[in-house]
């Protein structure tokens, strides 16, 4: 009795720590339809009754964890896309941006194949962009 006793925290513990396992199945591993009701059904029955007893013990002992949210995205800023640390933006430089490679040639006033952080908000301003001031 007392073996069994002893033995039910480190089902508990076993069964808490293959939880996330169970769900990071892809569906290349997922059982198929035809198979699920006789998986589910075998995992449901225990092969004797002290193990129910420990089962029973972990599903307990064992509490849902919510899931957590994503993380927000990082700000991206203009000193991260300046490779060359010269203040302004290439072409090859918002290349990781599409919406910026995008206007890159409209935003680019003076034509001279880099984007200032002038030339960038005066583009913002002048196409109605309220973000022009949180840019920099």
């Amino acid at each position: 009795m007392k073996a069994r006793n002893a033995l039910i925290p480190f089902l508990a513990l076993g069964a808490a720590l293959s939880a996330p396992l169970v769900f990071a199945q892809d569906a290349a591993t997922a059982p198929t339809q035809d198979a699920a009701p006789a998986a589910q059904e075998a995992a449901a029955t225990p092969a004797n009754p002290q193990d129910a007893d420990a089962m029973a013990a972990a599903t307990q002992a064992a509490p849902a964890t919510p899931a957590t949210p994503a993380e927000p995205a990082k700000k991206i800023t203009w000193s991260d896309l300046d490779g060359d640390k010269d203040g302004k933006l290439s072409k090859t430089e918002t290349a990781s941006i599409e919406s910026l490679n995008k206007v890159f040639d409209d935003a680019d006033a003076d034509k001279d194949g880099a984007l200032t952080p002038d030339e960038y908000k005066a583009y913002l301003a002048k196409s109605g962009n309220g973000a022009a001031d949180k840019q920099g």
